[in-house]
Protein backbone atom coordinates (compact mmCIF):
# COMPACT_ATOMS: atom_id res chain seq x y z
CA UNK A 1 0.00 0.00 0.00
CA UNK A 2 1.57 2.86 -1.19
CA UNK A 3 1.29 6.47 1.08
CA UNK A 4 -1.02 9.16 -0.46
CA UNK A 5 0.24 12.80 -0.10
CA UNK A 6 3.32 14.79 0.02
CA UNK A 7 5.82 11.97 -0.23
CA UNK A 8 4.03 10.57 -3.25
CA UNK A 9 3.36 13.69 -4.73
CA UNK A 10 6.90 14.76 -4.83
CA UNK A 11 7.98 11.66 -6.52
CA UNK A 12 5.94 12.68 -9.54
CA UNK A 13 6.84 16.13 -9.38
CA UNK A 14 9.78 17.27 -11.92
CA UNK A 15 11.64 20.52 -10.21
CA UNK A 16 12.86 23.15 -13.19
CA UNK A 17 16.06 24.35 -11.82
CA UNK A 18 18.44 25.96 -13.73
CA UNK A 19 21.70 24.53 -14.42
CA UNK A 20 24.66 26.33 -13.44
CA UNK A 21 28.57 24.48 -14.54
CA UNK A 22 30.27 22.74 -12.22
CA UNK A 23 32.08 24.39 -9.52
CA UNK A 24 35.99 22.85 -10.79
CA UNK A 25 34.94 24.17 -14.38
CA UNK A 26 33.95 27.91 -12.79
CA UNK A 27 37.22 27.59 -10.81
CA UNK A 28 39.49 26.62 -13.95
CA UNK A 29 37.81 29.38 -15.55
CA UNK A 30 38.45 32.16 -12.62
CA UNK A 31 42.14 30.80 -13.27
CA UNK A 32 43.00 30.63 -16.63
CA UNK A 33 41.01 34.12 -16.81
CA UNK A 34 43.47 34.75 -13.92
CA UNK A 35 47.30 33.57 -15.53
CA UNK A 36 45.93 34.99 -19.20
CA UNK A 37 45.32 38.44 -18.30
CA UNK A 38 48.49 38.45 -15.34
CA UNK A 39 45.87 39.19 -12.47
CA UNK A 40 47.19 38.57 -8.88
CA UNK A 41 45.05 36.03 -6.36
CA UNK A 42 44.65 39.86 -4.92
CA UNK A 43 43.09 41.91 -7.50
CA UNK A 44 40.90 39.11 -8.22
CA UNK A 45 39.37 39.17 -5.33
CA UNK A 46 38.97 42.20 -4.52
CA UNK A 47 36.51 42.41 -8.36
CA UNK A 48 34.71 39.04 -7.12
CA UNK A 49 34.11 40.71 -3.51
CA UNK A 50 36.00 38.28 -1.26
CA UNK A 51 39.22 38.44 0.65
CA UNK A 52 42.49 36.75 -0.90
CA UNK A 53 42.67 33.67 1.24
CA UNK A 54 39.26 32.59 -0.26
CA UNK A 55 40.08 32.82 -3.76
CA UNK A 56 43.90 31.26 -2.71
CA UNK A 57 42.12 28.25 -1.22
CA UNK A 58 39.77 27.84 -4.47
CA UNK A 59 42.34 27.86 -6.85
CA UNK A 60 44.42 25.03 -4.55
CA UNK A 61 41.64 23.45 -3.92
CA UNK A 62 41.29 23.41 -0.55
CA UNK A 63 37.65 24.88 -0.40
CA UNK A 64 35.07 25.14 -3.17
CA UNK A 65 32.85 28.50 -3.64
CA UNK A 66 29.56 28.29 -1.86
CA UNK A 67 26.45 28.82 -4.11
CA UNK A 68 26.60 32.91 -3.61
CA UNK A 69 30.32 32.79 -4.27
CA UNK A 70 29.91 30.88 -7.59
CA UNK A 71 27.11 32.77 -8.71
CA UNK A 72 29.12 35.93 -8.25
CA UNK A 73 31.81 33.85 -10.16
CA UNK A 74 29.90 33.53 -12.85
CA UNK A 75 28.94 37.18 -13.21
CA UNK A 76 32.51 38.34 -13.21
CA UNK A 77 33.42 35.87 -15.50
CA UNK A 78 30.40 36.39 -17.75
CA UNK A 79 31.34 40.31 -17.86
CA UNK A 80 34.81 39.63 -19.00
CA UNK A 81 33.27 37.42 -22.01
CA UNK A 82 34.22 33.92 -20.65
Amino acid sequence: MQAKGLCSNVHNMQISKKTSPPVDNIIKKLEQYRLKNRVPQQQLADEIGVVFSTVSRWLNGKTKPNKIQQYHIENFLKKKGL
